[in-house]
């Protein structure tokens, strides 16, 4: 509520969902959607134990079941609004539908709450809806979510799009922080001064995300380099369980668990989900897990033979035991686990570092359900002794309440490092030799060069949020000429030559019309400029002589 935000801006009320026998926070992003293939089920953890249920009675096979969905998006670079995801057995559906589904789940379980609570009706208009997405998404992920979003029933003028590290940066900037390092000495840092450098590494459960930001002296912040990470998040961990697992009974036992005893499947996973979290740094100690009986038992119908006693034959048999419906598991091996994440994101970030416009970064603050993983901690504070570490209390909510604190205060980041390098398809004159003979066309102007990529933005560079960049001036090519299209392409290089090169992609165009043709040819220029919003890129076209101006929102969806 407004009132409370303006008394206490991180007084943030947090939804509490129950997993079986814990409660959390957090849900687990998994949607049950009906043989129809368009209603909504179940969400979270509910969906989970449904889809359970339905397994264990044999009725689950026309069921749709997504599970951790979001990072199809991340994953997919031809993304569209036709793009079709897999559940868990691999029937598909449209993804629009997956996600929106979820956000209408979340929207109306909202709504829902929150009418219980307080007396009196609440409008539409009286809800501004943040949806959060990774910042090293690409453009069509994140326009992705907004349209999935619309398509769940929250208007757009009432949607913001939030970057997760930007969210949880701005919660940080609220709250007092503890700052670690490795001696174990620790301190408060109250707010962030001007000047101040600091590191978010957001590490979910899928992506890890990593972004640079400076206090300015107006107490805002700008992007000192461009969002990035990759694919390391808590998942990594969870799927080297699963391949000890696999390795542990086979796969065909394994693969007939999970579907004839998916219940007893999700709470050996989310007890290990708890192991993680506790799990210390340098503790010897053994870590106990309850191993479901029915593991046990389709081992030895599968196999013939008793599990306690195979594993003493196995590479494990120094360091797992299985003791009646107990696995332990030498703490050591326990973290091998881990190792490939953690490794992922310290050597990255130590690659990060090394770039010279990031001297004097004073602090590395850790956000996301993985950063509350002491293992990962400690070898961030290892790793970077010279920079103290930074964890907020319930860094797994930080992107969530920062989000809440977006939606009240959106112009806290007022500067962003382009990812892209954004240009429009235009021609210059030819020269022989330098441009490709395929691309020449002779014009009223002469012989000109044509799919000539012409920079507008360039990748790296740093952009203010909503203030125009960089306008290009381009000449018409033929006396009658009163309209221009302009194709707007994006590429992943910073020196694109040809809009046709590796790595470039079309956007779109935007086209201006009724150009005064009684301007002199060489007098006729169009002006085009591009304006970066939250997560928007607007380009203008302007007739320079008229005035006229026709603008177009990029569409990056294919």
């Amino acid at each position: 509520m407004r009132h409370e935000y303006q008394e206490n801006p991180t007084k943030i009320h947090v939804r509490q969902w129950i997993g079986g026998e814990h409660f959390s926070p957090k849900a687990p992003t998994t949607v049950l959607i009906r043989p129809d293939g368009k209603t909504l089920e179940a969400f979270g953890y509910e969906a989970q134990d449904r889809y359970a249920e339905l397994a264990d009675k044999g009725e689950h096979k026309l069921w749709y079941c997504f599970a951790r969905f979001k990072m199809r998006i991340f994953e997919n670079k031809e993304l569209s609004r036709q793009t079709v995801i897999e559940d868990i057995t691999g029937k598909p559906l449209p993804a629009i539908t997956v996600f929106s589904r979820a956000i209408q789940f979340m929207k109306e379980d909202f709504q829902n709450q929150f009418k219980s609570k307080i007396d009196g009706r609440i409008q539409e208009n009286d809800i501004r809806w943040v949806l959060t997405v990774p910042a090293i998404w690409n453009d069509a992920a994140k326009q992705f979510m907004r349209q999935a979003a619309v398509t769940a029933g929250i208007r757009d003028e009432y949607l913001r799009i939030a970057l997760e590290p930007e969210a949880a940066s701005l919660l940080c900037s609220y709250i007092p922080l503890k700052k670690f390092t490795k001696s174990g000495s620790q301190s408060t840092l109250r707010t962030f001064q001007k000047g101040y450098k600091y590191m978010i590494l957001d590490a979910g459960g899928g992506t890890v995300d990593v972004t640079v930001h400076e206090v300015l002296d107006t107490g805002k912040m700008k992007e000192l380099h461009k969002a990035s990470g990759g694919a390391w998040g808590g998942i990594i961990v969870d799927s080297a369980f699963r391949k000890f697992l696999v390795k542990l009974v086979g796969n065909t036992v394994f693969q007939k668990f999970s579907r004839v005893k998916t219940e007893d499947m999700l709470d050996l996973f989310r007890t290990f989900e708890v192991k993680k979290r506790e799990m210390q740094p340098k503790k010897d100690s053994t870590i106990t897990l309850r191993i479901p009986m029915s593991l046990i038992n389709i081992f030895q119908d599968e196999t013939g033979k008793v599990l306690q006693e195979t594993i003493t034959q196995t590479e494990f048999a120094e360091r797992v035991k299985i003791i009646s419906d107990k696995i332990k598991l030498d703490g050591t091996f326990f973290r091998e686990f881990f190792s490939k994440a953690i490794q992922n994101i310290t050597s990255f970030i130590r690659g990060l570092l090394q770039n010279k416009n990031l001297e004097g970064v004073k602090s590395i603050i850790m956000v996301g359900g993985f950063s509350e993983c002491q293992l990962l901690q400690d070898s961030i504070m290892s790793s970077f002794p010279e920079i103290s570490t930074i964890i907020p209390q319930d860094a797994s909510l930080a992107v969530l309440k920062g989000a809440v604190l977006y939606g009240h205060n959106q112009d806290m980041i007022v500067e962003r490092v382009c990812r892209y390098t954004y240009g429009i398809a235009g021609a210059k004159p030819f020269i022989k030799g330098v441009h490709k003979d395929e691309y020449m066309e002779e014009c009223d102007v002469g012989q000109l060069c044509n799919n000539i990529f012409i920079k507008i933005v360039e990748g790296g560079q740093h952009v203010k949020l909503h203030e125009r960049q960089t306008e290009r001036f381009l000449n018409l090519n033929t006396d009658d000429q009163d309209t221009y299209v302009f194709p707007v392409y994006v590429s992943c290089s910073t020196t694109p030559i040809y809009v046709t090169d590796v790595g470039c992609r079309n956007l779109g165009s935007v086209t201006i019309t009724g150009i005064d043709t009684s301007v002199p040819l060489k007098d006729r220029k169009v002006a085009v400029s591009m304006i970066f919003g939250g997560t928007e890129v607007e380009v203008e076209a302007k007739d320079v002589h008229t005035g006229r101006k026709s603008t177009v929102i990029l569409d990056f969806l294919q």
